[in-house]
This record gives C-alpha cells, sequence and structure tokens, in this order.
C-alpha cells in the first residue's frame, strides 16, 4: 500500500487497506500468515515530516516450540512511526541514535510504502515462545517420537560425559 505524500490534507487523512493472500510474506520459517493482515490508520503531515499512527491486525500460525506443531495465534499491533524525506535525512548529521530516532524511518519524497512497516510490525507482534499447550510434552530427543502421540520409554536423562566412566564402573560392580 502506498500513501502519496502530496495528496494529504493538513487535517490528516485516514486509511485502511486489507491486504491480498500473499501480499505480505514474513520469510519466518516459524510463522506464516493464515488471514489477510488489516491495517487501519491516519497520516498527518507537518512541514516534510509524514507521521503514521495506526493498527494492524491479522491471524497467523506459528510452531509449538516443544512438538512443532502449528498454534493459531491473533496478532494485534500498534504503530506510530514519522517519515521523512531521505535528503532531509541526509542532511542531517546524526552523530549519535536519540530515542526518538528509534521510530523514524525515510521515504522518496513522494510516497510511502507501508508494506516492509506491516511486515516488520507483524514479526514484532509473533510471540517469541508458544506452546500448543501447558501440558505439551514434546518430541523425544532420542527416538523423535511426539510423546504427546506416543509416550515413549527412551531415557532423555543426559550424563555428563566426564562421569561415563565412573557410571560403567558403579554398573560392573553390582
Amino acid at each position: 500500500m502506498r500513501i502519496e505524500v502530496e495528496k494529504l490534507e493538513k487535517a490528516g487523512n485516514t486509511f485502511k487497506h486489507v491486504y491480498e493472500p500473499e501480499e505480505i510474506v514474513l520469510d519466518e520459517e516459524h510463522a506464516r500468515l493464515i488471514s489477510p493482515p488489516e491495517v487501519n490508520g491516519r497520516a498527518n503531515q507537518t512541514d516534510h515530516e509524514v507521521r503514521l499512527r495506526g493498527k494492524i491486525t491479522a491471524r497467523a500460525e506459528v510452531d509449538c516450540d516443544r512438538c512443532l506443531k502449528s498454534v493459531e495465534v491473533p496478532v494485534e499491533a500498534r504503530f506510530d512511526v514519522t517519515y521523512v524525506p531521505s535528503e532531509d535525512y541526509r542532511s542531517s548529521e546524526a552523530a549519535e541514535l536519540q530515542e526518538e530516532d528509534l521510530s523514524l524511518s525515510v521515504f522518496d519524497g513522494e510516497t510511502i510504502d507501508i508494506d516492509e512497516l506491516v511486515r516488520e510490525q507483524i514479526l514484532l507482534a509473533l510471540p517469541s515462545r508458544a506452546l500448543c499447550g501447558e501440558e505439551c510434552l514434546g518430541i523425544c530427543p532420542v527416538c523423535g517420537s511426539d510423546r504427546n502421540i506416543n509416550p515413549c520409554d527412551c531415557q532423555t536423562k543426559e550424563i555428563d560425559p566426564r562421569w561415563a566412566a565412573l557410571k560403567e564402573v558403579m554398573s560392573t560392580e553390582d
């Protein structure tokens, strides 16, 4: 979605866009969008800067951290970003990155493409850890079976290799 800066009114413009399936690609191995993202917001222009504020909603599927099953999660992200023309950004000598610079982006002076903003905000809103359920037993590290479906009798307690010889001595004495 592109916002044409010259068409922005002084009072600001609202925008709304529902992306088509596959229009936003996350490029994330363990996360996939299952519903098209929807972005609602407001664009305000002051001098050369354009401030975008709004909300992104979608539904995503992420992998369970224990068993790798797909888990559906809602995604809701709010954003507040200020865009400056690339010429203005290059001319300002930023010796040190300030906190207010973290919400600063650059545009070509004519249009602002918010697709990358939407993609970034969705990725940031995804949970860092996801479980299909608190009782998930995960995958056996020895045989690889899903313990939720096939409980196995594999010994998963790892023995420190430095003590392995002592264990062998103890087992021969029995």
